[in-house]
């Protein structure tokens, strides 16, 4: 009821009712460790709600507490002697020598030198999953705000990735593109690539690690294997839903790493180029992040063509690259997107 490294309800109730903006980022970090802590704080933000209501159940919580502490160690007593029981009885070698198995990725233990070397940002100065939810919410509820582009003849010759240090050329604003269906992971967005590829997957490096119980000793594990890192296909799906909890929570060299993963087995894929481009971002890795976000630029699917100008004019003017900056915002506001007034926004702060 007290676990401290959960939030509490003095949590909840500070980050509702507070305008310390230090202390609501505080109450935000402490539940990024937690799903079910991440969920209760999204849910509480309603404005129409009220931790006053829980207190009825904490009378009732109290009442059950109490009067089912002797039934509990009445069960406890009788799992111990079951326990025992089955523990000393003929069948307990067998089950006592029973391998015990746990399927590892390597991702989740060893990342590349070089997305270990990398530096991340303040968190007051990254670009938080809540931060790009809420944009696809706002997005969503703006429909009237999407751009509307002109566009080229199908047989014109795609568009190349154009090179970190230039900005997007006016062609990549007259692409023909079209928005591919959608799907959202932990309330994230994604191209549903499900239906564009014939049974995608990603291969990744699993192990398998086995044991037995100290008191058995090694008799039981003779002639087995040594563990190995081994090439495992996964569904595409599946591993990019695990990617995506790991950049919802800010583990953002993680999910680099499998962004990578997905990007070897699919170039062009706009999912992990996006996201990706914002891990590069949270790295402080500019160049990296405005090269992967590119990916979804010169993609025949829009579905991410605005955040990512947007981001790649957030990773100019962090590299003090004004003057590009300011050509790739004016390029925002003329399309008239969503992001137009934050752009000319920016344009009024850097007197452009």
């Amino acid at each position: 009821m007290n676990n401290s490294n959960h939030i509490s309800r003095k949590d909840i109730e500070t980050y509702r009712t507070s305008s310390d903006a230090q202390e609501q980022l505080r109450i935000e970090r402490k539940s990024l460790s937690d799903d079910f802590d991440s969920d209760a704080l999204d849910g509480w933000s309603d404005p129409s709600l009220s931790t006053e209501a829980l207190k009825r159940m904490d009378k009732r919580f109290k009442y059950n507490n109490t009067s089912s502490l002797w039934f509990g160690g009445l069960v406890i007593a009788s799992m111990f002697s079951i326990g025992l029981f089955l523990y000393f009885s003929p069948t307990a070698d067998q089950a006592k020598i029973k391998q015990a198995s746990v399927t590892i990725e390597k991702t989740d233990i060893v990342l590349p030198e070089a997305i270990e070397a990398m530096d991340e940002l303040p968190q007051t100065e990254q670009i938080t999953a809540r931060s790009v939810v809420q944009t696809f919410t706002d997005q969503q509820k703006n429909p009237e705000s999407e751009r509307t582009t002109p566009v080229i003849s199908p047989e014109s010759d795609p568009l190349p990735l154009h090179k970190p240090e230039l900005v997007i050329p006016e062609t990549a604003l007259k692409r023909e593109t079209i928005s591919g269906k959608e799907i959202y992971l932990h309330d994230l967005k994604l191209l549903d690539y499900r239906a564009y590829r014939s049974r995608p997957s990603v291969t990744t490096k699993q192990m398998v690690l086995t044991g037995t119980p100290a008191n058995i000793g090694d008799a039981a594990i003779n002639g087995d294997e040594e563990p190995e890192w081994k090439d495992v296909e996964i569904p595409y799906i599946d591993y990019l839903d695990k990617t995506m909890e790991l950049f919802a929570k800010g583990y953002n060299k993680k999910a680099l790493s499998r962004f990578q993963t997905i990007l070897e087995a699919y170039p062009d894929d706009v999912n992990a180029g996006f996201y990706a481009g914002i891990c590069y971002f949270n790295l402080k890795e500019y160049a990296q992040a405005e090269r992967s976000l590119s990916i979804c630029l010169s993609s025949k699917y829009s579905n991410f063509y605005e955040e990512a100008e947007w981001y790649v004019a957030k990773g100019l003017l962090a590299q003090g690259k004004k003057d590009k900056g300011a050509e790739l915002l004016r390029a925002i506001v003329s399309a008239g997107g969503f992001y137009a007034k934050q752009a000319e926004a920016e344009l009024k702060k850097f007197n452009y």
